[in-house]
């Protein structure tokens, strides 16, 4: 008779240790697996929100001299070439060309940002510039014939929007540029 407490003393034992992993250490009743799989089914997926551009700085330092065009680094300024940037009075923006240096293949999406500065590096207003290309089906099988941005490049003009005053200079940033 002395084993029976010994086995019964055993499997108490086991069934302790048993228990203990199955609710973990503060007793709570773990959840079933298939309660497990529905509830995972149900979450959405959390994505990384999307980058957006930075603002523009509300005061340029050094202030720009008349009619300057400066370039902010960013993330796609080592893959394109800006040339001929000028700031124009009437209607103020900026006028320039860009091509896409590191890539040949053709550019789905390229925006241009301006900041527009006064004498004093007051940031006095913002504009865009949106490039999409429309791609082969748009064209119902003839070849593109427009320009584009890789290869030769596009001419770009960044108009200003709703200025607080005149612009005497603009710092451009390309926060996009999507390529195939």
């Amino acid at each position: 008779m002395t084993y029976l407490p010994r086995r019964a003393a055993a499997a108490a034992t086991s069934v302790a240790a048993l228990f203990a992993l199955v609710t973990g250490c503060s007793g709570a009743e773990a959840p079933a697996p298939a309660a497990e799989a529905r509830a995972a089914a149900a979450s959405p997926v959390a994505l990384p929100a999307p980058r957006s551009a930075p603002s523009p700085a509300a005061v340029l330092t050094p202030a720009p001299t008349a009619g300057e065009v400066r370039v902010q680094q960013g993330p796609f300024t080592d893959r394109v070439q800006l040339t001929g940037l000028r700031l124009t009075a009437s209607p103020s923006s900026v006028t320039g060309h860009v091509a896409i240096g590191s890539d040949v293949s053709d550019t789905l999406a390229l925006e241009i940002t301006a900041a527009y500065y006064d004498a004093e590096g007051r940031l006095l207003g913002t504009g865009t510039f949106h490039h999409a290309e429309e791609g082969e089906e748009a064209h119902a099988g003839q070849p593109h014939t427009g320009p584009r941005a890789a290869g030769d490049g596009i001419d770009f003009t960044v108009p200003a929007d709703h200025l607080t005053g005149t612009p005497a200079g603009a710092v451009l940033s390309i926060p996009v540029l999507v390529n195939e």
